[in-house]
């Protein structure tokens, strides 16, 4: 029976040890919302991409711009596949638009 009361405090000490650090490490909605969190403050305010960018550093400004780029490009590319994949035709059978340069 002596050990009970050990294993029960060791216990207790481990799980207000958890709720301490999840008291101290996680943020309020005020601190996410101060931290520019796109998803959470696209809800409450519409220039908030163009107010989260202005934060960014321009190395993070590059990348985002490049994520971007590439997005509209899978986009476009996406199209001509829908567009493509909706046509009866066989692409392989298609004659070209463009006449070819001799």
């Amino acid at each position: 029976m002596g050990n009970y009361p050990k294993a029960f405090a060791v216990g207790f000490g481990i799980v207000g040890l958890g709720y301490a650090l999840m008291i101290t490490t996680v943020p309020t909605e005020e601190q996410l919302y101060e931290a520019c969190l796109f998803s959470f403050r696209r809800k409450t305010d519409p220039n908030a991409s163009r107010q989260c960018l202005s934060k960014l550093s321009p190395e993070l400004k590059k990348q985002y711009e490049q994520v971007k780029a590439d997005q509209a490009r899978r986009q476009a590319f996406s199209d001509v596949l829908k567009k493509a994949a909706a046509d009866p035709e066989p692409m392989w059978i298609k004659k070209k638009d463009t006449p070819k340069d001799q």
